[in-house]
């Protein structure tokens, strides 16, 4: 199977600019898309990663777009914790139209979820049989916006990547398990102690370790019963 990765940034785009703006970080699986009354409805789900308050943000400036009359419009929005499912909208101009035809041809799949890093690049995995059908995508992303070829190739796909096939974690290991990472715990050597990021998060060792351990526990069972597949 062909495959590409590529990223592009789109210094005009409302959804980069609140993105960037914020100094969050997206995992944006788009899902599919629709024509109604002359206008293209994209579905996309996402994964917000970033300071609390950044998010904060981000929602709030995301949802002005919900009375845009121009370029991108917020047309639903469903949010649970970091994980969330919107449809935005744009007018169908004739420049979109084919744009969207390359961009969402139904034999292209996405590897992995878009990756929307702070700084707006879009970092895209994609595969797909036909090797004319990437070539167009690339072509599409090359004159629309600034591009960057990272990967063009024929290989056997090993892996797949999709937001909701990840484990449920609460706030609360989540948050642990973020700062252990974060704070070099799982590095060789270790950079930190669990008795150390307990003091920094101000909870007793027990709690915090607690928390990091069920969260490993999650992670692991899934990631090794993906490896037996």
């Amino acid at each position: 199977m062909w495959f590409t990765k590529f990223k592009v940034f789109d210094e005009k785009n409302s959804l980069s600019i609140i993105l960037r703006k914020n100094k969050v970080k997206l995992y944006y699986y788009p899902v599919n898309h629709y024509v109604k009354s002359n206008r293209f409805y994209f579905i996309a789900m996402c994964l917000i990663k970033g300071k609390e308050e950044d998010k904060k943000n981000y929602f709030k400036e995301l949802g002005k777009l919900k009375c845009a009359t121009q370029g991108r419009k917020l047309e639903f929005l469903e949010k649970e914790g970091d994980f969330f499912i919107m449809i935005t909208s744009h007018s169908a101009s004739q420049e979109l139209k084919l744009y969207v035809n390359v961009a969402y041809n139904p034999s292209l799949i996405h590897i992995k979820p878009v990756i929307w890093h702070e700084d707006g690049w879009e970092e895209f995995e994609v595969a797909c049989v036909e090797r004319k059908d990437l070539e167009k995508l690339i072509d599409a992303g090359e004159k629309k916006y600034e591009f960057k070829l990272l990967e063009f190739k024929n290989k056997k796909i090993k892996n797949f990547g999709f937001l909701t096939m990840f484990p449920e974690l609460t706030d609360k290991q989540k948050n642990a398990l973020e700062f252990a990472l974060k704070s070099g715990y799982y590095e060789y050597p270790r950079k930190t102690s669990l008795d150390k990021l307990a003091k920094s998060s101000k909870l007793a060792f027990s709690t915090f370790q607690k928390h990091v351990r069920k969260a490993e526990n999650k992670i692991l069972k899934f990631v090794l019963d993906a490896i037996k597949r």
